[in-house]
C-alpha cells in the first residue's frame, strides 16, 4: 500500500501533449488584429483561442458556433456576448486565462465596455488581459480625440494590476506598415500585403502617380523617425508575450522597423522608382485640423497622426522586441521589396 501510494505521488507531471490547452479569448477576433492573434495561436497548440463576438438577433448572448478566419480553414470557437453586461461577459470568459482585445470601438461605448471585460475577468479569475492598443504610446493618447479614451482604460487596468487582481499589459506598434500596401498594382499581391487591413491612405500615397509623401518635419528642420510594424508580426509577438512570466502593468512595445522618414523614402525610391515629397509643418497641419468640425473625427484622427508624427510621437520602444528575440519582425525594406519589386 505504501508503496502504491509513493509511485502515485511521484509519477512525472504530465507532458504538453497531454495537457489542456490554456484557453485565450479575443474580443473582436474577427477584425484585422484579431485575425492576426487568433492566426498566430492557431500555430501553437498549447494554447486554444476563443472569439467573443457581440451577440445578434441570430446569435443571441450566450450562444456559441464556429468561425473560420482569413487564410485558416480551422474553426475557431466563437462565444456571442453583450459588452454591456459584466454578467454576460463573466459567464463567456469561464475557463479563459488570457484576455486579448481587438475591439475597434471608434466612440463612447468603448470606455464602458473595456472597463466591463476587465471587471468580468476579474470576477472569472482570469490570468491576464490587454486593452485595445495596437497604435501609439500611453502618453500620446491626449493628442488624439479618438485615443483619448484609451487613457482612461488604461489608468483603470494599472490600477487594478497594482491591486495585485489582475496581470496586465499594453501592446502599442507604432504605425502599420500595410500602408505601403496600398496601391500595389496587382490586386493579389496588394490583398496579401495588406493583410485585412482595410484604412485609407496616411501620410503614404503610393497610388497616386508619382507616388508621394506627406512629410511632417519637425520645428527644427528635421525629418522625424517612425516606428512600422506589419500586422501579421502583431500576432506573432503576442503569442510570444504569451510564455512571458509576467506582464507586470507595464507598455510591451512592439516595434517592426524604426526609421528616419528620409530613410523610407529613399527605399520607396529605390523599390518603386520615383516617390515625390511635400513637406508640411506643424502650424499648417494645426490650420487644417482648426477648420474640421469635432464631428469630421477620421479626418481629424488623419491630421492628428500626422502632427504626432512630427512630434517624434510615433516611435515605439521595442522592449517586447527584447524580451523576445526569437520573433524576427519583417523590416520596411523587406516589405517592400517583397511586395513591390519586380
Amino acid at each position: 500500500m505504501v508503496i502504491s501510494t509513493l509511485h502515485t505521488l511521484f509519477l512525472p507531471p504530465p507532458t504538453t501533449s497531454t495537457m489542456s490547452p490554456k484557453l485565450i479569448a479575443i474580443p473582436g477576433g474577427t477584425g484585422t488584429i484579431g485575425q492576426s492573434i487568433v492566426s498566430a495561436l492557431q500555430s501553437h497548440p498549447e494554447y486554444k483561442p476563443i472569439i467573443l463576438s457581440r451577440a445578434t438577433s441570430s446569435h443571441p448572448d450566450g450562444t456559441t458556433s464556429s468561425t473560420t478566419i482569413r487564410n485558416s480553414t480551422t474553426p475557431i470557437e466563437t462565444r456571442y456576448v453583450n459588452y454591456a453586461s459584466t454578467g454576460s461577459l463573466t459567464t463567456a470568459l469561464h475557463g479563459v486565462n488570457t484576455v486579448i482585445s481587438a475591439l475597434l470601438i471608434p466612440g463612447p461605448e468603448s470606455v464602458p465596455y473595456h472597463l466591463n471585460l476587465l471587471q468580468a475577468s476579474i470576477t472569472a479569475r482570469v490570468h491576464r488581459f490587454a486593452p485595445s492598443e495596437w497604435a501609439l504610446p500611453q502618453d500620446t493618447h491626449d493628442q488624439v480625440d479618438l485615443d483619448q479614451g484609451k487613457s482612461v482604460i488604461w489608468t483603470e487596468v494599472q490600477k487594478e494590476v497594482a491591486e495585485g487582481k489582475i496581470d496586465a499589459a499594453a501592446f502599442p506598434v507604432g504605425m502599420f506598415m500595410n500602408y505601403l500596401a496600398i496601391g500595389i498594382r496587382d490586386r493579389e499581391v496588394e490583398e496579401e500585403a495588406l493583410a485585412g487591413f482595410g484604412e485609407g491612405e496616411l501620410m503614404f500615397h503610393l497610388r497616386d502617380e508619382p507616388a508621394w509623401v506627406e512629410v511632417p518635419v519637425m520645428q527644427d528642420g528635421r525629418y522625424p523617425d517612425l516606428t512600422m510594424t506589419d500586422i501579421r508580426d502583431v500576432g506573432r509577438f503576442v503569442v510570444a508575450a504569451l510564455g512571458l512570466e509576467e506582464w507586470g502593468g507595464r507598455e510591451l512595445g512592439i516595434a517592426g522597423d524604426t526609421r528616419n522618414l528620409k530613410e523610407i523614402v529613399d527605399i520607396l525610391r529605390r523599390v518603386i522608382g520615383r516617390a515625390n515629397v511635400k513637406e508640411v509643418s506643424r502650424a499648417e497641419l494645426q490650420r487644417k485640423l482648426d477648420g474640421l468640425d469635432q464631428s469630421e473625427f477620421l479626418k481629424r484622427m488623419d491630421l492628428q497622426y500626422t502632427m504626432l508624427c512630427g512630434n517624434g510621437g510615433s516611435v515605439v520602444k521595442g522592449t517586447l522586441n527584447e524580451l523576445c528575440p526569437e520573433v524576427k519582425p519583417t523590416t520596411i525594406r523587406e516589405f517592400m521589396e517583397k511586395y513591390w519589386g519586380d
